[in-house]
């Protein structure tokens, strides 16, 4: 018989959830809670081994064994979630009992009700920004005199036209560097005052992204249920402002507040 460990999802507050359909991480545990007075913690009970690093040392690795078990760490984070405020945890925490789980929300109840407290009536929302290189660049050498009057007396000779055309490439990459730190820090200044609180992330690569186009930007952002809507309409009119510059604004949501959570500890 394999031992079994307890591997937490979240929390939420006592008595927001009666039921969880959602299948547990492996697909076989139940999902139930503890409560105490403070609040809840949503689990299942796990192989050890399964998740052990030890015995799996390339397990959180393997896409394969990955994506189909933080799916379902996701799908029970957001049926919590559709109860009420929820406290979540990373993909792969595990106690090693019960009474373990027992002990630490006794001891960080009182923490996670305020952290829960925080996130009532509010919704973690994310806002990413795509670019089109080309049609930046083509903006640039519009609107930027100098650029366009660096192409304009390019030379017709092919000689001479290869080494001005280099020396406009070098420009027009300055250029493109300069605009993109320019327009990631309006982007930002222009959304930030329509949320609770703001948390800038690291763009993410083409290969996690599927896509041609490079993401400049990438934030999350903690909103009142009341002002979502005002929020997305902010998104459109700024994404508006800069889609002719190659810009692309994508908004997407609610997701579990995970970018506006304290760490409760590493034990």
């Amino acid at each position: 018989m394999d031992a079994l460990g307890v591997y937490l999802y979240c929390f939420t507050r006592r008595g927001a959830v009666r039921e969880i359909k959602a299948a547990g991480v492996d697909e076989h545990g139940t999902v139930t809670t503890l409560e105490t007075d403070a609040a809840a913690a949503v689990f299942s009970t796990v192989s050890l081994r399964e998740f052990a690093a030890d015995a799996a040392p390339d397990g959180a690795q393997d896409p394969e064994w990955l994506i189909p078990r933080a799916c379902r760490h996701q799908q029970v984070v957001e049926e919590v979630m559709r109860a009420g405020p929820v406290l979540p945890v990373r993909f792969g925490t595990i106690f090693s009992s019960g009474k373990i789980l027992e002990r630490f929300l006794a001891e960080k109840g009182g923490e996670v009700a305020r952290v829960l407290d925080r996130l009532s009536d509010k919704e973690e929302w994310a806002v990413k920004g795509f670019v089109d290189l080309g049609r930046v660049q083509e903006w640039l050498m519009a609107s930027d005199p100098v650029l366009a009057e660096h192409r304009r007396r390019l030379p017709d000779l092919p000689g001479a036209r290869y080494f001005q055309q280099k020396s406009l490439d070098v420009k027009t990459e300055e250029a493109v560097r300069l605009w993109r730190r320019g327009v990631v820090s309006q982007v930002q200044a222009l959304l930030a005052p329509h949320a609770v609180d703001a948390c800038p992330l690291r763009p993410q690569p083409r290969n996690l992204t599927g896509r041609d186009a490079e993401m400049i930007f990438n934030a999350a952002y903690l909103l009142l249920r009341s002002d979502i809507d005002t929020f997305r309409e902010q998104v459109a009119r700024v994404g508006a402002t800069y889609a002719e510059q190659g810009l692309t604004l994508e908004v997407s949501g609610p997701w579990p507040s995970y970018n506006f959570c304290p760490p409760l500890g590493e034990d």
